[in-house]
């Protein structure tokens, strides 16, 4: 959707992630230029966009000279939770209209509140242990296996399944260590099916937009599993209509959410919903390029215009049972290797179906030792479209066998994608 009325403007993205380029060539089709403001130099968000600043975003006072003195017309930020309310802060300091205040930003800065949310208005989480050292682990009536988490960290960081007491504490440790606050969530582990569940805002209406299977890599050997493959529409669309997306709603429009994009992040068992995480941004899956396909509506622009504008733009009706199929593909890197070289981009690009590839790393860049098992090995975000189920395992076929990443000696990088035979047998349902 391109939208009249903003060619001129600037807009200043505070936190320039690798995986935010995608939005400086949405930002341009609609005329608006793009600086990154952050204190990492020579990124490669810096190096696309139109202007870069190497400033701390955290201080205050030097974001707001900057602002007034390069003549930004708005602020956003898109993929990280801590910088939400950093953002938030600066738009009221200097005038500018943002989606969430900075109390509501707590769903997905903490882990707790956003539990103890849910709680309030009837929206299902799975049961917690309140932990506050490691004492408390032996004196504490514990129903093992637990999951523990730090409060606040992001893409499974520090997240560890503990099956006895021990491994808890070696966990405790672990998140506490990854956590800014020094806090730590515990809580029954339950390892079924997850899907994420993605609402939009519009002046006060909100909708469930999308929703997504998570599948996740089984080849790698670590505490926790990196998704591997998101499908959409989910099997589960239908149950979350029936059961649980108006208690969701109520508590999104209880807490006072006006505008914008949000996603959470959910367990089924059988019918039974447990919602452990959310995330009041973009999702950095970017099922905003999904959206645009399926809907017209690209999530980034309207949250663009809002910030430029104050308003979101034109409305849009959703129904996450969506009429096409939709994967994306997690390109996960093997932990320690370097990237030297990257094939078949262009091909993939040439072809109709395919509706976006987002690669956050490049040749050069080493996936960091210590990722296995968190979305920090995730290279490349690689986005298709399927009229039939047929079709959707085909295509995923063919980007396994075009997309490759080498080392310096040729060998591959990656690891194994998702069995296709696997997703052939679970999409036992139809659009």
């Amino acid at each position: 959707m391109i939208f009249h009325g903003l060619e001129g403007k600037k807009l200043l993205l505070v936190g320039g992630l690798n995986n935010t380029v995608d939005l400086f060539d949405l930002a341009h089709r609609n005329g608006v230029t793009v600086g990154v403001a952050d204190y990492n130099s020579g990124t490669l968000a810096k190096r696309t966009a139109d202007y870069a600043h190497d400033v701390n975003a955290y201080d205050e006072d030097a974001m707001a000279k900057l602002i007034q003195d390069e003549g930004y017309d708005g602020v956003i930020t898109a993929f990280n939770e801590r910088l939400g309310p950093i953002v938030r802060r600066l738009a009221d300091r200097v005038g500018f209209p943002s989606p969430f205040t900075v109390e509501q930003l707590r769903m997905s800065t903490n882990k707790k509140f956003f539990k103890h949310t849910c709680e309030k208005y009837g929206v299902p989480v799975p049961k917690e242990y309140e932990i506050r050292s490691i004492e408390d682990i032996d004196s504490c009536d514990i129903q093992y296996p637990v999951i523990i988490k730090p409060v606040d960290s992001a893409s499974s960081v520090g997240v560890m399944p503990c099956f006895n007491a021990e491994e808890l504490k070696t966990g405790y440790r672990n998140a506490i260590a990854h956590s800014k606050t020094g806090d730590a969530i515990v809580e029954q582990y339950v390892p079924y099916d997850e899907i994420n569940m993605t609402f939009i805002a519009q002046d006060g209406d909100i909708q469930l937009a999308a929703v997504h299977d998570r599948y996740f890599n089984t080849e790698q050997k670590s505490a926790t599993k990196a998704p591997d493959l998101y499908i959409y529409p989910s099997r589960y669309t239908d149950l979350i209509l029936s059961r649980y997306s108006d208690k969701i709603i109520n508590m999104l429009k209880g807490i006072g959410v006006q505008n914008g994009s949000l996603f959470i992040q959910a367990v089924i068992h059988g019918e039974q919903l447990y919602c452990y995480e959310a995330g009041m941004r973009l999702n950095g899956c970017k099922t905003y390029q999904i959206l645009e396909v399926e809907n017209g509506y690209n999530t980034f622009e309207h949250l663009m215009n809002l910030a430029l504008t104050g308003s979101m733009g034109g409305y849009c009706k959703f129904n996450p049972k969506f009429r096409r199929w939709y994967a994306t593909l997690n390109v996960l890197g093997v932990p320690g290797e370097t990237i030297a070289e990257v094939q078949g981009e262009a091909a993939l690009n040439s072809y109709p179906w395919l509706v976006h590839i987002a690669r956050r790393d490049g040749v050069g860049h080493t996936i960091p030792a210590d990722s296995a098992g968190t979305l920090v090995q995730d290279t490349t975000r690689i986005h298709i479209a399927a009229d039939t189920k047929d079709e959707l395992i085909e295509r995923i076929d063919r980007v396994n066998k075009l997309f490759r990443m080498l080392g310096k000696d040729g060998q591959s990088v990656l690891l194994r994608p998702h069995d296709t035979e696997d997703i052939r047998k679970r999409l036992d349902y139809n659009l």
